[in-house]
């Protein structure tokens, strides 16, 4: 993250945008979570203004994901200094076939269970996103897996991996 600090003006823009977000039906929580971090990440921040100008509606979908992925990535980082799992990268190929194995797994729960847009609702976090962390060989991030079991309810055990960032 950066030390961009946003204007009064900017700021001003920033809500405009948010209020755009909540009539086109993004979740509250999505919405104040991507308010708060654009205040002072230019990257977030660049990315309303795409989001509010851009007409093709998938391209929109990559844009919300994209600033989901910053939330995540941004709600994870440590408050204090913490060890990462230490991840070979030697079986980077046989992780992520572990990874896929994994989230398909997952994602078969979640279609039991009411499918990802009933998740989406549930979590706070937009489709996209979702679609994007299903289909990818991507780690998963914690703070997605503990929304997903909180939603699914299932155990810590049955959602952290190894291998989780």
């Amino acid at each position: 993250m950066s030390l961009f600090q946003t204007s009064d003006a900017q700021k001003v823009t920033l809500y405009k945008i948010a209020s755009e977000m909540k009539t086109s039906g993004l979740p509250d929580k999505f919405i104040a979570d991507a308010v708060e971090i654009g205040a002072y990440y230019e990257g977030v921040f660049d990315l309303f203004e795409l989001w509010t100008t851009e007409e093709d509606p998938d391209f929109k979908e990559q844009i919300v994901a994209n600033i989901q992925a910053e939330i995540d990535e941004y709600s994870e980082q440590p408050k204090k200094p913490t060890k990462k799992p230490y991840i070979d990268y030697s079986h980077l190929e046989a992780i992520a076939k572990d990874v896929l194995a994994f989230k398909a797994h997952l994602k078969s729960l979640v279609d039991q269970w009411g499918g990802v847009t009933k998740l989406s609702k549930q979590t706070g976090i937009p489709q996209p996103s979702l679609s994007r962390f299903f289909s990818s060989a991507s780690m998963p991030r914690r703070t997605t897996l503990y929304k997903i079991a909180d939603a699914l309810k299932l155990s810590e055990k049955e959602i952290i991996t190894d291998w989780a960032a």
